[in-house]
């Protein structure tokens, strides 16, 4: 109807990581208003998970009256996951959770429409609407965490596989016969670059008697060596630990520059939670763009760092709700 006042609504977005989940309640114009957080204890089955979910929901939902104006969820998962059906496959950080129903789960345990897609591929859509990838209409989001994962956003829109997530790029080989990946394979690039990779080097090193103030940092225990440990004796000036970063940000970089030949992005960002090294780790990467992708396209494809953060995921559902309820309505 012409003229029609469109009455303002609440949605939830559920970032499913597997170390933990988070929550926001937040309104039409996606601001969020209300957070909530949980353990995410994948070994104690994805039926003990949602029961925790709805608990923090209802946490979220403090009144019938805020409850009557939620139009939907937005949820990411790790992949990958069949898009159609709303199924996780055999997500590698959710051991265990192999043909699970995640999307018609949670949509009869919270009562709410649900629409559900890979966790990064969110990040990428949160950093586009409201992060650093605000403003431009090609551009590529890789997380780096555990593994490494991957999403693009062409002419504005979010891409999509024909059923799974259209970019692992964590499992692009690029150094065959490498170290080998959780994913069975060798050389790819989350072997190379991922958080645990940046840490399972370090502690090689370590253990073949290089000296660094990172062994005195975990009482000489090299086992407890992580990448966000690394990070900070790099930024403590410790030699060993920038190296290590700089032959990561070196894989890394060889990753971006095949994925920038391929896509032709304005923009490549990088989040997730190893992220925190900053120019120890990306440097190298635009080095690479320099040297590989400069001389072919005769321009610099600036390489960011996330302006969300450990937000792009959530930010990311909440776009994604945004969007399917707009679909519905428009």
């Amino acid at each position: 109807m012409p003229g029609a006042v469109k009455m303002p609504f609440l949605i939830l977005a559920v970032d499913i990581g597997g170390t933990s989940f988070r929550l926001a309640l937040a309104d039409e114009r996606g601001r969020i208003l209300r957070r909530g957080s949980g353990p995410t204890r994948p070994e104690e089955g994805p039926e003990r998970l949602l029961r925790r979910i709805k608990t923090k929901v209802e946490g979220l939902l403090i009144d019938s009256g805020t409850r009557a104006m939620v139009k939907g969820v937005g949820v990411g998962a790790a992949g990958p996951l069949d898009l159609e059906s709303g199924m996780l496959l055999h997500p590698p950080n959710l051991p265990g959770w192999h043909h699970v129903p995640l999307k018609s789960m949670l949509e009869e345990s919270l009562g709410f429409p649900v629409w559900l897609r890979n966790d990064v591929d969110l990040g990428a859509l949160g950093e586009h609407r409201f992060g650093a990838g605000r403003g431009f209409q090609q551009l590529i989001y890789l997380a780096l965490g555990t593994g490494i994962g991957g999403g693009v956003i062409l002419g504005g829109q979010l891409l999509s596989g024909t059923r799974v997530s259209a970019m692992e790029a964590g499992h692009m080989v690029v150094s065959p016969g490498g170290p080998r990946c959780n994913c069975g394979r060798e050389g790819c690039l989350e072997a190379l670059a991922s958080g645990t990779a940046i840490a399972r080097r370090a502690a090689e090193r370590l253990s073949q008697g290089e000296r660094s103030q990172m062994l005195e940092m975990v009482n000489g225990k090299v086992e407890r060596i992580t990448a966000e440990l690394v990070a900070r004796a790099a930024r403590e000036g410790d030699a060993l630990a920038r190296q290590v970063l700089q032959e990561a940000g070196e894989w890394l970089g060889i990753g971006v520059v095949n994925l920038i030949l391929l896509f032709d992005p304005e923009l490549v960002i990088v989040g997730g939670g190893v992220i925190g090294a900053g120019d120890f780790l990306l440097e190298p990467v635009r080095q690479a763009v320099k040297r590989w992708v400069v001389p072919y396209f005769e321009r610099e494809v600036p390489v960011v760092r996330s302006r969300l953060g450990g937000d792009s995921n959530l930010v990311g559902a909440v776009a994604l709700a945004l969007d399917e309820i707009s679909a519905t309505t428009s």
